[in-house]
């Protein structure tokens, strides 16, 4: 990766402000950029998008006419997440509602058969890919190509917020499966993921305030999951929680099929079942993604992607004065609303 001057990033930035269609995108400030140093070896700078300020690396300047724009049919299923919440478990368990889970094409990777939609505008431009497969969505541009050569119906990951997902997907209404998880255990993934992808250098304590204070990569965080819980009864959104598949995973198969419209007996519910447990998805190589790019660090090289997978592992790192911060965070931004989860504090 190409050292990027911090200065000459922002002028870049601005000058690309110009063609970033209906969505305001401004830089982070100098001072939060300063610190989000280290945060990224892929990321050189960040910016602020739309009117919930989104955080997004600054090459999604280069790619929201694209994503604004895509067209979105009937027979999608897309599959919508802040990072770390469950979404890779979610989209196992729709492919396999939708297609056949025995056949060849289950053996391929999810990110070729259930793509990474804004993936593109996570990696750097300058990326250096002579140690990448030419077909890997890890090369710039590839990801892109997946999602626009998919065959129907279209399977589509994303972690766009409700405001940056293309215009489409509200006029057509496809089949959106959205998932969220306690922000507790879902800073303290997304901090090894940082590690393991991004090459974070930083303390756990500096990326909880990061994280609180709405700084990491598709914060918002609690904007992300009230916008969609706020849709919860439309016909075309299923509003789901981690907790509860871990809880009964059964009993999700059946929610998300019915959702889908798939019968499914109950020796399917129990072979999916199987199928999407965490042992077994964390020793399946086409969904564990450990064929990844990970950071070239020795602490990158020793975490998996898939970690745990259980809920309130945030007890085993968060402090008190973590806790508590965490508590105001969650109140303050939940005060008035009718979302009832995740505040259990005492």
């Amino acid at each position: 990766m190409a050292s990027v001057d911090k200065e000459a990033s922002f002028t870049v930035t601005r000058c690309l402000l110009a063609v970033s269609g209906s969505v305001r995108m401004v830089p982070v400030s100098s001072t939060d950029m300063d610190r989000l140093q280290g945060i990224s070896i892929h990321i050189p700078s960040f910016l602020k998008v739309g009117p919930e300020r989104v955080i997004m690396g600054s090459v999604f300047t280069d790619w929201y006419s694209k994503y604004e724009n895509f067209p979105v049919y009937q027979d999608d299923t897309w599959v919508v997440s802040y990072p770390k919440s469950g979404t890779t478990w979610t989209q196992e368990l729709v492919w396999c509602l939708i297609n056949d889970p025995k056949s060849p094409e289950a053996k391929l990777e999810l990110k070729k058969r259930f793509p990474f939609f804004e993936f593109d505008s996570l990696i750097s431009l300058d990326l250096d890919t002579t140690d990448i497969r030419k077909d890997d969505p890890m090369c710039p541009g590839n990801t892109w190509h997946i999602v626009q050569n998919l065959s129907a119906p279209r399977t589509i990951k994303s972690h766009l917020p409700k405001e940056l997902l293309p215009k489409q997907i509200w006029q057509v209404k496809p089949k959106t499966v959205y998932v969220c998880r306690d922000p507790r255990d879902v800073c303290v993934s997304y901090y090894y993921q940082f590690i393991k992808l991004h090459g974070y250098n930083n303390t756990f304590n500096h990326f909880v305030q990061l994280f609180l204070d709405e700084l990491v990569l598709y914060s918002p965080f609690w904007q992300h999951i009230l916008n969609f819980w706020k849709m919860r009864h439309e016909d075309h959104i299923l509003f789901l929680r981690y907790e509860d598949m871990t809880k009964d995973l059964a009993a999700v198969v059946r929610q998300v099929a019915a959702f889908l419209g798939r019968d499914v007996n109950e020796e399917q519910v129990s072979w999916l079942t199987h199928h999407c447990s965490f042992e077994e998805m964390s020793k399946n190589p086409a969904v564990n993604y450990e064929t990844l790019r990970m950071a070239p660090t020795q602490e990158a090289k020793e975490i998996k992607f898939m970690r745990k997978g259980k809920v309130g592992d945030w007890r085993n790192h968060l402090t008190k004065e973590q806790q508590k911060a965490f508590k105001q965070w969650t109140l303050k931004y939940l005060q008035g609303t009718d979302f009832p989860y995740y505040q259990d504090y005492e």
